[in-house]
């Protein structure tokens, strides 16, 4: 329901000051190996989507909402790992006119998912946020393709063991990682 009165408030927005809509994708993937007496491997998923609208005649800025789908594992002689669904606002602002160089920010009120550390899963909440600098080059019309440099923060704010304990705690996870963008907008 919720996401029905966001597409109706993007949609309201964009009829009454003649926005521009867009639809966008940002998928990034990175592994490591560290082979010394024990073996780490580190792997690394972020997939990124926003749905938005800008704000004025120009079309430089926009802001909707985010959903991010974010998933590491570390492992060494066991396996930690932990995946999180995250949720909330994305402002995007463009330099110029032409929508080429862009900075972003997306504070995630909403982090849910799971965490497995030396072999106990938990279910995990918190907050999170991620920060972008990018480029897109249009290819047509409407559909632009670009990369883009993400720092990413999740704090996670409370556990949840197997015996359905609640526990307070301040852990956090930060990556800084590349990505790809893929972009619809309509005007």
């Amino acid at each position: 329901m919720k996401m029905k009165k966001i597409l109706f408030l993007l949609f309201f927005i964009s009829t009454s000051s003649q926005a521009a809509f867009v639809i966008e994708t940002m998928s990034g993937y990175s592994s490591s190996t560290n082979k010394t007496a024990t073996t780490t491997t580190v792997s690394d998923v972020h997939n990124h989507f926003f749905v938005g609208a800008s704000l004025g005649q120009k079309q430089r800025a926009y802001i909707g909402q985010n959903i991010s789908l974010i998933s590491q594992s570390i492992k060494t002689a066991t396996e930690n790992k932990f995946s999180t669904t995250e949720l909330g606002p994305k402002f995007t602002y463009y330099f110029s006119d032409e929508n080429v160089f862009y900075v972003s920010f997306a504070w995630n009120p909403y982090a849910k998912g799971t965490r497995t550390t030396a072999g106990i899963a938990e279910d995990i909440s918190g907050w999170s946020y991620m920060a972008t600098y990018g480029a897109a080059l249009k290819i047509s019309n409407s559909f632009h393709l670009g990369v883009s440099l993400n720092y990413h923060a999740l704090n996670v704010t409370e556990k949840v063991n197997a015996s359905n304990v609640t526990s307070k705690i301040t852990d956090s996870y930060t990556s800084l990682m590349p990505m790809i963008t893929l972009s619809f907008r309509f005007h």
